[in-house]
Formats: C-alpha cells, structure tokens, sequence
C-alpha cells in the first residue's frame, strides 16, 4: 500500500504520522524492504539456479570467508549455530551446479574445508508475514491438513533484456534499503560512465515488472530482530505433494515471518520467530511419521550474517547479445589456487 492508502485504513489524521510509524518500525528491525525477487527462469535463455550450501570448516571462519569471496555470484554468509561442527550457510547464483561443486570441492581437498551440501532451488519461494493476533508458537499438529497450494513454478524466458534492464536488476537485486531509481542513474554514471536518462531507468524498471521478471516484498518480522530466533528447517517425504502441503501449514496462522520452497527433493522453511518455537520443534517433528528426514540450521547472531548481493554485481557476465548468463568458473579456480599457493596451503 501506498502511504495514503495506509493513512485510509488507519485512525490516522496525516500521512506524516503513518511516515513516522512506518519509519519507527524500520528503525526497530521489524520492517525490511522493499526487497525485489527474481524469476530465474524468466531471466536467461540457460538454466540458473539460487543454491544453498551447507560447508564445514576447517580453517577458521575469517579464511574460509576470504576464500568464499573469490566464488563472484556469491549472495550471502550465515554461521550456524552448533555445538558439534562449525558450520555456514551459503547462498550462491549458478550456471553450473556441478563447477560450483567442483570449487567446494578444491577448498576441502586443500583443508579449508571439511565436507559441504550442495542443494539448488527448484521454484519460487513464497513468504508469508506474522499474524500479529497469532500464537507465537504455533502448533504443528496440522501439518499433514488438506490446503490450497500457491503457484511457485519459475516462469520460462519470454522477453529480452538490454544492458539497462540488467544493470537496473542489479541495483534491485541487492537493495534491501529500497534503492531509488534516480540513484541507480546516478551510480551508473559515476562508477561505470553510463548516461542514461531517468525514463530509461525507469523503463527499464517497469518493464520488468510488467513481465514478471522482479517482484516486490517486504518482510515484517514478529518481533525486533533481537529477540528472535532465526532458522533453516529441511525436511524430506517420500511425496513430493505432501512435502508441499508440510510447507504450506507450517506454522501457518501463527506469529511468525516464513518463506517456503524447494531444494532439490528437500522441502526447505526459513523462519523468524520467537525463540520459544525452536526449543520443541525437532520433538514435534520426530511426532510426524510421514516425514523421513530432518535438518535444523540455527542462524548465529556473531560472527553476523553478510549479505553480499549487488556487492559482486552477479549479473555481469550476462550477454545482451546471446540472452544467456555463465559464469566464469576456470577463473574462479585460478583465483583459489593462486591465493592457496600464495598462503602455503
């Protein structure tokens, strides 16, 4: 909604005052975005993937991050909380699953890492925002109930993009605080000597949503970022459909901040939450025969999460000419090995 339309569903006198709220709440943690998904299937003529990989450490955290950064499509770093391993999650862009293996697999053949998963993203992800009249820890004895499934299949590649669009999804991409478009014209200008006026910008930007390529969020969080916990939940079903309709209910109704969706044949939950949900929810889970398998991954608070999107500008080597997005993997194996033999690894 726009500020007025809030201003009409408020008791309200002045759209200063919903400016100030809207603000307030921001400052606290509560409100993040506008964010900006992407339609990877409606992006490229090839095949891309958003992966999440689950890495154990050998070294320690600052050098496997130093290592991480050469990787350019590289998206985010979260620490897991655990006791028996250190361990990270990683969020990663892919035009070949198997070369992004291939480098894990160099770092834990020279000892930075111990092991790593490599999961990619099969649809889109779907979020939901708390019920604030909710339960902070909401039951989970609805998990297997009957639900209308959303739509989360990627769309296919309909529209050609120019150099414009791209480097304006690119601002998008990794603009957590909302990026204006007369600032993206600006940027251009001074970082990469592109004059481009604002209507193309804006263009550009409307194009893209026109044809479905981004889409606008915003996440509300349950309470102050603080006072939450913040989790990763995979879990496995011997059906496909049930998985989807585990993810749908989950925590469904509750005081909660979730997205759901596929990695591979792993249903996958992200969640934000009071810290009272975790304490039982493995136990709650371990009630439900239907599913097989289990992961939890805790978000650590320190050393904090990074969120590197639009910092490696990972739609740089998208070709305007063939439509298509590669990466270069050979150089990000020379850019490992040289820094191993530069460090004596």
């Amino acid at each position: 909604m726009s500020m007025n339309e809030l201003l009409n569903n408020t008791p309200y006198k002045q759209v200063s005052t919903v400016v100030k709220k809207v603000n307030q709440f921001k400052e606290r943690t509560i409100i993040s975005g506008p964010v900006y998904s992407v339609d990877y299937g409606k992006l490229c003529v090839n095949t891309l993937h958003r992966l999440y990989c689950i890495v154990e450490l050998k070294r320690d955290y600052e050098t496997v991050i130093s290592y991480l950064k050469l990787i350019e499509p590289l998206i985010w770093v979260y620490p897991v909380l655990s006791s028996r391993k250190e361990l990270v999650n990683v969020g990663l862009l892919s035009s070949d699953d198997a070369e992004v293996s291939a480098l894990l697999q160099l770092l834990k053949d020279n000892n930075i890492i111990t092991d790593y998963i490599v999961r990619a993203r099969r649809d889109k992800r779907i979020i939901e925002n708390p019920n604030f009249f909710g339960d902070p820890v909401p039951s989970l004895d609805n998990l297997l109930s009957p639900c209308e499934l959303p739509t989360t299949s990627f769309g296919e590649y309909d529209t050609e993009w120019n150099e414009c669009d791209i480097r304006t999804l690119a601002y998008l991409y990794g603009g957590y605080e909302g990026i204006k478009l007369t600032k993206i014209q600006k940027k251009e200008r001074i970082l990469h000597d592109r004059i481009w006026k604002y209507q193309q910008v804006r263009y550009s930007y409307e194009k893209m949503v026109k044809n479905k390529l981004i889409e606008k969020e915003y996440y509300i969080a349950p309470f102050p970022l603080d006072r939450c916990a913040d989790f990763y939940l995979f879990l496995k079903t011997e059906d496909m459909h049930l998985t989807r309709r585990i993810l749908c209910n989950f925590a469904r109704g509750g005081r909660v901040l979730k997205e759901y969706m596929l990695y591979d044949n792993w249903g996958t939950v992200g969640c934000v939450c009071h810290p009272l949900f975790v304490a039982d929810l493995m136990h709650e889970l371990d009630q439900v025969d239907e599913i097989t398998e289990r992961e939890l991954y805790r978000v650590r608070s320190f050393p904090p999460g990074i969120f590197y999107a639009g910092e490696h500008t990972e739609f740089n080597y998208y070709n305007v000419e063939t439509q298509r997005l590669e990466y270069p993997y050979s150089r990000y194996r020379g850019k490992i090995k040289e820094k191993l033999e530069r460090e004596g690894l």
